[in-house]
């Protein structure tokens, strides 16, 4: 097909790879001891019933989890589960298994609709094995799926990444990582049309910038912002960028562009937008400086453009370091995320962290959540980053670990497991 760049998810363990041998070269000093906060393992993936959960969890109005696997379910292209609160503890359902000319991978998580109707796209398959559009309508007991689109890899884009988000209407928001005018991605819409579903290509990325690997972020006024992860020449170390919609045409803007020093280096999440102030917050998986791997990252609305300001740098192996995951913002301000690798156990890599920033004056205060120690417990939460519950606790999804000892997907460590659904506190 032409492209020089691999897909999101042989990246992701490539990076990890890296980060591995670097961790094992470089030693980095160590913060001070930050007590641990409780954690529980909700449910452990064994492979049937899912394998892989990279994209957290939505939490629905009923207090049911949703959420997604890579691999595993009944024909091994992954699945959709649900997680229903029974008794003590929560009871697994695979409402869909991909197969391949249904799709396969998904690319992200899913979104709740109107009615429990859940949205979401992957990766690969369908008709021309180059992703899809999906919905899961609920039928009776179960889930009967839709392909709302059927991505064919030319002009109108390849290999959707990240979770979809939902605009006014039913129209459905998204990008590719290949594909377009250019090769190189695409920002697409798919909406209701007389006929079922049709796709548009809103911005088609040139030929030097491009291949997001990361989902949109849709403000209150409709505004998409989203990240380009840094595969260009012209800009290697990655891009914020914003889609206006406008009925007299849709604008695009870069942003911002990270320089690769202390700012930061190649942001691989979806950003977190505040709709009050316009502020956008993210981070970055490399970069911050010597010693540093990853930033939390804030861009300030200033005269005509954004002014960056790095939050934290992860320079602390027992903190965990390679923040993949978005960020949570609480009503009060705190940023919570987790970062892929490093902590405790793991071989001495570490099994990832969640961690939190809480607003203090004009700065922000770091402290670890928790630590993830591995099997039984989980293990690299990498793309997952937490979602809020009706309480104080909080939900997400780690890659590798739990009870159940046949996966090994070249985790930290090479962890056996299949992943897990946790709960925590902050």
């Amino acid at each position: 097909m032409g492209r020089t760049r691999q897909g999101r998810l042989i990246h992701v363990a490539l990076a990890s790879t890296i980060v591995v041998m670097v961790l094992n070269v470089v030693l980095i000093p160590a913060m001070a001891s930050t007590p641990a906060r409780p954690e529980k393992v909700l449910y452990s993936f064994a492979g049937p019933n899912g394998a892989g959960p990279l994209s957290g969890v939505t939490v629905g109005s009923d207090g049911v989890l949703y959420g997604t696997t890579v691999f595993g379910g009944r024909f091994g292209g992954g699945c959709v589960f649900s997680l229903t609160p029974a008794g003590s503890g929560y009871t697994e359902r695979i409402l869909f298994s991909f197969h391949g000319s249904n799709g396969a991978k998904p690319a992200g998580n899913v979104v709740v609709g109107a009615h429990r109707t859940l949205f979401g796209a992957t990766s690969i398959g369908g008709s021309h094995n180059a992703g899809t559009v999906f919905e899961l309508v609920p039928r009776g007991n179960g889930y009967t799926e839709k392909v709302l689109y059927d991505f064919t890899g030319m002009t109108d884009g390849q290999e959707p990444i990240g979770t979809p988000v939902l605009g006014v209407g039913g129209d459905i928001f998204g990008v590719t990582q290949f594909g377009g005018t250019f090769g190189q991605g695409v920002v697409y819409s798919v909406a209701p049309s007389p006929t079922g579903y049709s796709e548009q290509v809103l911005h088609s990325f040139a030929g030097d910038a491009g291949q997001p690997q990361a989902g949109l972020t849709k403000a209150s006024d409709g505004t998409l912002y989203g990240t380009l992860y840094g595969f260009s020449e012209v800009n290697p170390d990655g891009t914020v960028f914003r889609l206006q919609l406008k009925r007299t045409g849709d604008v695009y803007s870069d942003l911002y562009d990270f320089q690769g020093g202390t700012d930061g280096t190649n942001p691989y999440a979806v950003l977190t937008v505040d709709d009050h102030t316009g502020v956008i917050y993210g981070t970055t998986e490399y970069g911050g400086g010597v010693g540093s791997y990853g930033t939390v990252f804030s861009l300030t609305p200033s005269g005509g453009g954004y002014q960056e300001e790095v939050l934290h740098r992860f320079t602390d192996d027992s903190a965990g370091v390679l923040p993949q995951s978005p960020l949570l913002r609480t009503a009060n301000g705190d940023l919570i995320g987790t970062a892929d690798i490093a902590g405790v156990g793991c071989s001495g890599i570490g099994c990832g962290t969640v961690y939190e920033l809480r607003p203090v004056g004009s700065d922000y205060m770091f402290r670890v959540v928790y630590r993830f120690t591995g099997p039984p417990d989980g293990a690299e939460p990498q793309l997952s980053g937490v979602v809020a519950g009706p309480g104080r606790e909080i939900f997400g999804t780690t890659r590798s670990g739990g009870t159940s000892t046949t996966c090994s997907d070249g985790g930290p460590g090479g962890v056996l497991g299949c992943g897990t659904v946790y709960e925590s506190s902050t």
